[in-house]
């Protein structure tokens, strides 16, 4: 089951615990995976973003995370971080 479809992703009574530790080619530090109870599967802690699957280092996702906050569309983010 993929995150994006999952019927429990914004339920506030699902449980949600940690669940492993991955790290990307770009950046060698590690990321959290967590475990979606309701739903049974893992996700990244990036999943929901609008950038997922433009993976960067974790220095590039707090940028996008300013960026997002200053209105930015994620098209617009990825093309300035040159994600595209």
């Amino acid at each position: 089951m993929t995150t994006r479809l999952c019927p429990y992703r914004n339920d506030s009574k699902n449980k949600i615990t940690k669940g492993g530790f991955y790290t990307t080619k770009n950046d060698s530090e590690r990321r959290q995976m967590l475990y979606c109870c309701g739903g049974k599967h893992r996700y990244s802690e990036t999943s929901y973003s609008g950038l997922r699957g433009k993976q960067g280092s974790f220095k590039e996702y707090e940028q996008a995370a300013k960026f997002f906050c200053y209105g930015l569309s994620a098209d617009a983010i990825a093309d300035v971080l040159e994600k595209t």
